[in-house]
């Protein structure tokens, strides 16, 4: 039977949550992400998540038959919508590009690509999915379901014709594409905390002229 959740700081139950007259799934998946931010995927029971509900373990089955189903909708809410924007920012920042000032444009891709991923309600989760995939076999295969790759080889295309303009020398343009994410997106994961901390404006700059920073040295003629 599920337990009354509690607070980790006093070991007193919390108040239990009301969602008025919402739809049960949906306050379901909104407990199931409460829980997978604040005890991650390994960790995260359908007990825990039943009783963050406010539901018995039996609802929750009964409207997601088991919790590989309810980690992958958790994921595809949380992931999905960001691929629809990232396409924009990449169109308006380095797809613009008119050769003047490459790296300027660079930065300001970077800052927006890192805000992108801090904004929302659901930065906090989008980080835990990311970080907690390799320990998490069912969200391995709730991401198999996302096109995580889509953002980045739309910048890998941008860096193609960035090579053949002859303004970056990049060989690889794939794996200069992952590099990339990992010295903005990467480094704003570590600086946030998973998302946990907010980052200002100064932090968000100092870790994107780093990270631009770094990969015109690599990259740039």
């Amino acid at each position: 039977m599920a337990t009354r959740a509690t607070d980790s700081g006093t070991g007193r139950p919390r108040p239990r949550r009301t969602h008025g007259g919402r739809d049960r799934r949906a306050q379901i998946l909104e407990a199931a992400a409460a829980v997978f931010i604040r005890d991650g995927f390994v960790r995260g029971s359908v007990d825990a998540i039943a009783a963050e509900a406010n539901v018995a373990k039996q609802t929750l089955y009964n409207h997601f038959g088991d919790r590989d189903t309810l980690v992958a909708e958790v994921v595809a809410n949380a992931m999905d919508p960001l691929a629809q924007q990232f396409d924009t920012l990449v169109r308006e920042t380095i797809a613009a590009h008119n050769g003047t000032d490459l790296p300027a444009q660079f930065r300001d891709f970077g800052r927006r690509w890192v805000r992108l991923m801090l904004a929302g309600e659901t930065a906090s989760l989008r980080w835990r999915i990311l970080a907690d995939a390799p320990l998490e076999q069912s969200l391995r295969t709730a991401l198999r379901g996302v096109d995580q790759d889509a953002g980045l080889r739309s910048v890998a295309e941008q860096l193609v014709l960035l090579d053949r303009a002859g303004v970056l020398a990049v060989p690889d343009p794939e794996a200069a594409a992952r590099q990339l994410r990992a010295l903005l997106v990467g480094e704003a994961q570590l600086e946030s905390a998973l998302g946990q901390v907010a980052l200002d404006d100064a932090v968000i700059d100092a870790v994107v002229d780093r990270g631009i920073g770094m990969f015109m040295r690599a990259y740039g003629r």
